[in-house]
């Protein structure tokens, strides 16, 4: 117990100069979704289920609602900030039913009195890519790749800058100006809902998140956080 105790206070001792020193490093952070963190992940919306159960992230659209389409983000928060340069990596994701499932890229737009006047995402499915404003998605009748499941999924963001990689196939590569910066990662999943139950369901086995700058401060919350639940 001591010498856990003299551990511990080394690790701290050496973020808070770190943090003092002002200085920030890219890190690399992984869900292998053996077990439930709950300040790593916040649901945004109320129409989906989701569970971490035998190592996998599982969702479902569950709702009351009819003849709209469901837009719910599974937003990633163990490091909110700005995020400019990152890769994600996905393993084993895929949907089945009348659902699509991916990842989701968001940019929270300003009004002239600095608030929030809406969010535009880039959506990246198993199978398709879309723009969203605000959890408005229009969904067309095909599909870009018929491969609603993947072994792998690789998404790079740099600065503007967007490639997407399906089971090492390049998928996409493409800019935005518009998006030096993004500000929401998360999982995202969609469908259209009729007067009828939805069915289908998502899963995906783990993610790497990997290039993110951190701050010490931020870096120490997090060590800190994951050493307590040990």
């Amino acid at each position: 117990m001591r010498s856990r105790t003299l551990i511990l206070r080394i690790i701290i001792t050496i973020f808070a100069f770190l943090v003092f020193q002002g200085i920030t490093s890219a890190v690399t952070w992984q869900d292998n979704f053996d077990q439930e963190i709950e300040d790593s992940w916040q649901l945004q919306g109320s129409d989906s289920i989701w569970r971490v159960e035998e190592g996998f992230l599982r969702a479902k659209i569950e709702t009351q609602k009819q003849w709209q389409t469901i837009f719910e983000l599974y937003q990633f928060i163990a490091f909110p900030r700005l995020y400019d340069t990152f890769t994600i990596t996905v393993n084993n994701i895929g949907a089945s039913g009348d659902i699509k499932f991916g990842i989701a890229l968001g940019k929270h737009f300003l009004n002239d009195d600095q608030e929030i006047e809406e969010t535009g995402y880039y959506l990246f499915f198993t199978n398709d890519m879309q723009a969203s404003r605000d959890g408005k998605v229009f969904l067309g009748p095909g599909k870009r790749w018929h491969t609603d499941v993947l072994n792998e999924m690789v998404l790079h963001f740099d600065g503007s800058r967007f490639q997407l990689f399906g089971d090492g196939e390049a998928r996409m590569d493409f800019r935005d100006a518009n998006l030096p910066k993004i500000d929401i990662i998360g999982f995202v999943l969609v469908g259209y809902v009729t007067d009828r139950a939805s069915t289908g369901e998502a899963w995906v086995d783990e993610i790497t998140i990997s290039g993110i700058a951190v701050s010490p401060k931020q870096k120490l919350t997090t060590t800190w956080g994951h050493l307590k639940r040990e």
